[in-house]
Formats: C-alpha cells, structure tokens, sequence
C-alpha cells in the first residue's frame, strides 16, 4: 500500500472510531435518539462525526490542509444543521465546536505529547467547556435572559460525554492503525508540518 493508502486508512480509521465512540456513548445516554438529526442527541453523531474527521485528517495530512477541512466541514455542518435549527444558532455551533479541535490537535502533537495518555480527557473538558461558552454566546445574541443554571449544566455534560467518545475512539482508531503492518516500518507515515 502506497503512502496515499496509508493515509486513506489512517483517515478512515480514526474517523469511524471516533464517531463509534462517541455514538456509543451517546446510545447509552440518549437511546436511539441520537439518530435523530431533529433533536439534541443527534449532536453525538454530528460532532462526532466532525470531530474524528478533523483529528484524523490531522494526522494523516498536517496542520495546513486540516484548518481547510475543518471550515469545510463546519461550513458543510452548518448547511445541513439550518435545516433544523436557527442560522445563527447553527452557525455558531458548527464553527464554534469544530474549529478548536485544530487547536487542540495541534497542541497535543506538538507541545503536549508527553501528555498524550490523557488526550480523551482534555477532549472531554474541552467539549464540556465549548458546549458551555458556545450556550451563552447564543444566549446573548438570541437577547434571552436568565437561562437556568441547568441547561448549561447540561450542555457541558453533552460536551463532555461527545469528546470522552470521540477522545477514546480516536485513541482506539490510532491504536488499531499502529498495530497493522505498513510499508513505511510498521508505524504510521507522519504528517507534513505546516
């Protein structure tokens, strides 16, 4: 298998674990509503969906190409999400979720690896934390007054589940591709720099 093969495997494999986990996570939270695009729960299947795709496209392809896939799959996300939810709303949330996890990708790679053990952790914080601070930003723009300390308890929650499922899910994808024998040494070819 060709380096392109290589990384089409890489792609495909991190992207179906990510999503995997956080679906199933999602499953044991929501039942089968996560299928659902209409409701709430579908946000386990649609981030992390978009999610996996941008940490896998990550590694496979570099920092550059990844910011290019990240506003093309928040733009993509966003299309499909206005058909159920208010624009503004939906643009928020599909930029505001996927465009930190390049941030994010990009900090564990090159100034977190150490750390990298505890990347499904920091995943999980990060989305409970966005899905909070993404919450208020719509709530001042809508003009909405006192939301209730529970929606956003709740939200962060949701985050926090969505990114333990991707998290663990792309770790379980990077792992499942490390063990398979590549023509590059048995490792994963690297990425290209920015």
């Amino acid at each position: 298998m060709g380096k392109m093969g290589e990384q089409l495997l890489q792609l495909l494999l991190v992207t179906l674990f990510g999503l995997l986990g956080s679906v199933v996570i999602g499953v044991m939270t929501y039942g089968t509503e996560v299928f659902n695009p209409g409701t709430i729960a579908f946000s386990f299947v649609s981030y992390g969906l978009s999610g996996a795709f941008i940490f896998a496209f990550y590694h496979a392809r570099g920092l550059a190409e990844t910011i290019t896939a990240a506003v093309v799959t928040s733009a993509v996300q966003f299309i499909i999400s206005s058909f159920w939810f208010p624009i503004v709303d939906a643009l928020i949330w599909s930029f505001g979720v996927n465009l930190p996890i390049v941030l994010l990708a990009f900090v564990f790679e090159r100034k977190l690896a150490p750390l990298r053990a505890f990347r499904f952790l920091v995943v999980a914080l990060m989305y409970g934390f966005t899905f909070v601070v993404l919450t208020l930003i719509v709530e001042r723009l809508s003009g909405t007054e006192l939301l209730p300390p529970g929606l956003f308890q709740q939200n962060f929650t949701d985050g926090l589940l969505i990114g333990l499922g991707l998290g663990l899910g792309v770790e379980a994808g990077e792992a499942i591709g490390h063990s398979l024998p590549h023509k590059a040494g048995g490792q994963w070819p690297t990425h290209r720099s920015a």
